[in-house]
């Protein structure tokens, strides 16, 4: 006999509960999976490591006379090590010392300028090395994110970016994106300004390239640099040159056009960033010689004798002569490499090769602005008769990581040499790093 009450169907199906595995992914999860999402959390780790290396073995370190005695960076905390050497110069512009000392003007406004900015939009609650160090940390992460977006678009998918990634942030001079110098800013605007032009975004690499030239004076090595890569979208051909788009690489001088004014109004001389050089006690080594290779002949000499033996190899001589040699024999073998790869038609086969975007693949000669890039850096970094301070300014030079990439993704038997460079220039980074923060002399 039944009961008349409703019994459960156990055997009734359960509706189904979406779980988190079915859910779309959240935009903060989207993003921790994207290029800024780990490029992010890359910097900000490199970041904290140099913060803790400085607070644990600066204090064992001998101070020498790069350590500011008074002033901004003198007083002791948390990010005081940032604040050496070149620093000072551009603390004193933030105190308006352009008109108060000639050799202020070598150094250009934009940096400062951000750097005042921030503090303005905080109303004064950061400190002006705190301002500087949010300054390098976003402009550094912004910098990972364009060379891993540019190395991908010459090489695909795979290990090459990345491997990239830690070529820049290993390099010899790469703690100078760390400290309270111009370096991250540069590298930001340099690497995002040729990524525009890869994408054809004539508009925001025109913004770019009028910023960086008012950052330093080697910010028109990108002017060429995407001039070229304007060029190359064309098929190299002249009449693709009759392009409205072509009047940005004029427009690109806007910054350093806006730099001489103010230095012309401030101090009266427009032209001062090049004269602070011949000033009383200043740099009176850089004397502009067009004869760049009897000054790398020269260097050369000193280097070989310093590696020999025949000379003594003092800390003046590694970090002004031997190392920026490196840099620079670097920086030719890279754009060589890149040439050689063109014309070995050494593109990638197979499944890498079907990730390059259509027009790449069909355009053989895309590494080409960026070999001409090295080897003209090679020529303005040597025109002043010395290559003091060189090994920092081939850092924004991305011919040598897409070079390193290029090595370790194609082929598996020089990859072990990529490795190699990887790994000397990381210790290299250590024992600059340490010289910095005790005030000697690194670049």
């Amino acid at each position: 006999m039944t009961s008349g009450t409703a019994t459960e169907d156990k055997t009734a199906p359960i509706p189904a509960v979406r779980g988190d595995s079915d859910a779309p992914p959240s935009r903060w999860r989207t993003f921790l999976s994207g290029d800024f999402g780990a490029a992010l959390l890359v910097v900000l780790l490199w970041h904290l490591a140099l913060t803790a290396a400085a607070l644990l073995f600066g204090p064992t370190l001998p101070t020498e006379r790069g350590v500011p005695g008074s002033g901004v960076g003198s007083e002791a905390g948390l990010l005081t090590h940032t604040f050496r050497w070149d620093s000072v110069h551009y603390g004193r512009i933030l105190d308006g010392e352009y008109s108060d000392d000639v050799r202020v003007a070598a150094f250009y406004p934009l940096f400062p300028f951000a750097v005042w900015l921030v503090q303005a939009i905080t109303f004064g609650q950061l400190s002006t090395v705190a301002a500087g160090m949010l300054i390098n940390t976003v402009a550094s992460w912004l910098a990972v994110v364009a060379l891993l977006k540019i190395v991908r678009y010459h090489l695909g998918e795979g290990s090459g970016p990345w491997l990239a990634v830690a070529g820049f942030l290993g390099a010899p001079a790469a703690f100078f994106l760390h400290a309270f110098y111009s370096e991250a800013l540069f590298c930001a605007i340099g690497f995002w300004a040729y990524l525009f032009a890869l994408r054809r975004d004539w508009t925001w690499m025109g913004l770019c390239l009028m910023a960086i030239t008012a950052s330093r004076i080697t910010g028109v090595l990108f002017v060429g640099l995407c001039f070229l890569e304007f060029w190359r979208s064309s098929g190299w051909s002249r009449r693709g040159l009759l392009s409205v788009n072509l009047m940005w690489f004029p427009a690109a001088l806007a910054g350093l056009a806006g730099y001489m004014t103010y230095l012309g109004m401030v101090t009266g001389d427009a032209l001062g960033m090049f004269h602070a050089y011949t000033a009383p006690d200043s740099w009176s080594y850089h004397v502009f010689n067009p004869n760049f290779l009897a000054t790398i002949a020269e260097e050369a000499e000193l280097t070989g004798r310093a590696l020999l033996g025949l000379d003594e190899m003092t800390n003046w001589r590694l970090v002004s002569h031997v190392l920026p040699m490196i840099g620079l024999a670097l920086v030719l073998a890279a754009s060589c490499y890149l040439i050689g790869c063109v014309l070995r038609d050494r593109r990638p086969r197979g499944p890498a090769a079907e990730a390059l975007p259509l027009a790449q693949r069909a355009d053989r000669t895309a590494p080409v602005p960026l070999a001409v890039f090295g080897l003209v850096s090679i020529v303005m970094f040597t025109l002043n008769s010395n290559v003091v301070s060189v090994h920092r300014y081939v850092l924004p030079c991305l011919t040598l990581y897409l070079a390193l990439a290029t090595l370790a993704q194609r082929s598996q038997a020089l990859r072990p040499v990529a490795y190699v460079t990887l790994y000397a220039g990381g210790l290299l980074q250590a024992m600059l790093f340490a010289s910095f923060i005790s005030g000697q002399w690194a670049g």
